[in-house]
């Protein structure tokens, strides 16, 4: 799959995030990151890697899962909080199968058996509980949080026209989710490497719901599909930098 080029808008983003860096502006040992989000619609990453998990077919009632993410050489293990739900109109990629989410209030953590610079997945119904945090070992290296997501994707309900990140894409119940953000992100470490992640949804919010998680070692970032305005963020030197905005966002 192609990916359009970053426009202009993000080009002179991502310039200013390089000067700065160079300024010595934020934390210079934070991990730099950046997040994108493939086109609406687009519930798998496709074009990126072919190792993801479907979570078709599998159970999780406690205790741990373990996966291989379709052969690609490291191990996964999920523990905590978690169950393996059917296709609804919250989640599950296509609007069949299966996907993984949180109980209400509760988290899960997908430790891996090497360290990685890429994870995917089709992040759907957003709420204000969920809160997403990469590791290197114990160490914090990028938290991600609903306010970050709307930056990204734009906030839902919308008069943008479809097609829009507004809305289970595969759901004959699209008006009754116009609220809440569905789409496939993309986060990809460009200096160092992680190799914890933990899912989690605050109290009283609902679950964190999500399906076709990915991992892997990419050689570059991956590219985006998004319109113009929204589409990427850039996350350096403990700064978060998208379209003129920035606010500190990584704790080492």
């Amino acid at each position: 799959m192609s990916f359009t080029e970053v426009s202009s808008t993000m080009k002179s983003t991502a310039l200013a995030a390089a000067l700065l860096f160079a300024m010595g502006i934020g934390n210079a040992s934070a991990d730099s990151f950046q997040v994108s989000a493939l086109a609406p619609g687009v519930q798998a990453p496709i074009g990126i890697t072919n190792h993801y998990e479907t979570f078709t077919g599998l159970s999780f009632t406690g205790g741990s899962l373990t996966t291989n993410f379709n052969n690609s050489g490291i191990t996964g293990t999920y523990t905590g909080s978690a169950q393996i739900a059917n296709a609804n109109v919250f989640g599950g990629a296509g609007g069949v199968g299966q996907f993984i989410t949180t109980s209400e209030a509760g988290s899960y953590t997908l430790t891996l058996s090497s360290n990685v610079n890429y994870f995917g997945l089709w992040f759907s119904a957003l709420d204000q509980g969920n809160e997403l945090s990469l590791y290197r070992n114990n160490t914090l290296v990028y938290s991600f949080d609903p306010s970050d997501y709307a930056q990204l994707v734009g906030g839902c309900p919308t008069s943008t026209p479809e097609p829009n990140y507004c809305g289970n894409p595969n759901s004959d119940f699209y008006n009754a989710v116009s609220y809440q953000q569905y789409a496939y992100l993309n986060f990809y470490d460009q200096n160092a490497s992680f190799n914890k992640i933990v899912v989690a949804e605050s109290p009283n919010d609902g679950e964190f719901e999500s399906d076709n998680q990915a991992v892997g070692n990419l050689t570059s970032a991956p590219g985006t599909t998004v319109p113009e305005p929204s589409g990427l963020l850039l996350i350096g030197t403990g700064a978060l930098f998208a379209a003129g905005w920035l606010r500190p966002r990584i704790t080492q």
